[in-house]
């Protein structure tokens, strides 16, 4: 008994230091733009004001990421997204909900950002408005990029655990004239709910994609009205 006890506990403690681990490996080029992200933070001189520092850094690493995964996307193969969606399977909905929330906190460092340059003039100020400006850019198109890296990798893991589903509606989603979606398939999905809160030609067959689109059309919807704020703000501060 004291045995199995004991092995129970050395397997739990090994679950939690393997897992982790694996949600890097699921997710290394997140992590990659995070790892810049704070190596940002370690060489921007000190002078820099937190909210401008924070967006500096954001842009660091977001940049990095969209470069990371626009050549993942370019090498892409449907066999390949099959065994990556294996693979990012583990804390895909942690990740999903952790970028959301850095994304909205861009939004308040933005917020912060314009209420700290009112004072300013000149270059500087066209810098720090300029800086806002590439924010409100890289956090929109962030924000609707990691949702459609999750439909694809929800889509394809649908696609494994129903064998015996119709192949055009086995993944959730039903691309029109399209048996093997791709990468940018997934774009197109996530970006036109981003755009316009709907799913224009795509249908969906699944409750879980269901659920997330809803999740994500709200969440488009709120994130474009404070968009739309931000850039009248903008505009106003540079009359």
């Amino acid at each position: 008994m004291a045995r199995h006890n004991s092995a129970s506990l050395w397997w739990r403690r090994m679950v939690r230091f393997w897992l982790p681990l694996r949600v890097v490996r699921g997710h290394p080029r997140i992590f990659v733009g995070i790892a810049a992200a704070l190596l940002s933070e370690i060489l921007l001189p000190g002078q820099f004001r937190a909210w401008t520092r924070f967006l500096i850094d954001w842009n660091v690493g977001v940049w990095l990421y969209f470069v990371a995964v626009g050549v993942m996307i370019a090498g892409a193969s449907p066999q390949s997204m099959r065994r990556r969606a294996k693979i990012s399977d583990e804390g895909s909905f942690l990740i999903l909900v952790f970028t959301s929330l850095a994304a909205l906190a861009s939004i308040v460092a933005i917020v912060a950002q314009l209420a700290a340059v009112k004072n300013l003039t000149g270059t500087l100020k066209g810098l720090h408005v300029g800086l806002a400006g590439l924010t409100i850019v890289s956090a929109w198109l962030f924000i609707h990029l990691t949702f459609a890296l999750h439909y694809a990798h929800e889509y394809f893991d649908e696609w494994e655990s129903r064998p015996g589903a119709p192949l055009a509606d086995r993944g959730g989603l039903i691309f029109p004239r399209t048996d093997m979606p791709d990468y940018y398939d997934f774009l197109y999905f996530s970006y036109v709910i981003g755009v316009a809160c709907q799913t224009a030609d795509v249908d969906i067959s699944s409750a879980e994609m269901r659920r997330t689109a809803l999740v994500h059309g709200v969440l488009a919807f709120f994130f474009n009205s404070a968009v739309l704020a931000l850039t009248i703000n903008i505009a106003a501060g540079l009359i």
